[in-house]
């Protein structure tokens, strides 16, 4: 199979800049960035839900939902000092929003000279690689 001549430094190095420009201001870092769409999807989320959701280690959940509650993007509403129940703040969901809108932004660009008919054979092919990587996945755990 040939090789697909792909660049992941340049990829994130254009990633970062993009989003840091669209979120400067906010007070979100980038690493931040996945914890408050992840909590969009369901909020009350626990610090093992996170960490498990995201698929980074604990340390670094514990340290970006420190720094999301102290700015005011999350607050805990668990009883126990102990537990986590982790919900946006409207300051967290007008934060989500500006990252949606970033992402939303960052896509179509990528994507603009791209035919409708060849959006869809991407879409298509992206859906194949993702069950692949479902069914592998699956198989390590056996």
């Amino acid at each position: 199979m040939e090789s697909l001549d792909v660049n992941p430094k340049l990829f994130k190095s254009f990633f970062s800049r993009f989003i840091n420009q669209h979120v400067d201001g906010t007070g979100l870092r980038e690493s931040q960035i996945i914890f408050l769409t992840v909590l969009d999807e369901k909020n009350g989320m626990s610090l093992k839900e996170m960490t498990e959701k995201v698929g980074v280690n604990k340390s670094l959940t514990t340290r970006a939902v420190k720094h999301l509650i102290d700015s005011g993007f999350v607050i805990n509403i668990a009883d126990s000092g102990k537990e986590h129940s982790i919900i946006l703040t409207e300051r967290g969901k007008d934060a989500k929003e500006t990252v949606m809108e970033a992402f939303d932004e960052l896509f179509s660009l990528i994507f603009e000279d791209l035919t409708d008919d060849e959006l869809m054979q991407m879409k298509y092919l992206l859906s194949k690689i993702k069950h692949k990587m479902e069914e592998l996945s699956s198989r390590d755990g056996d």
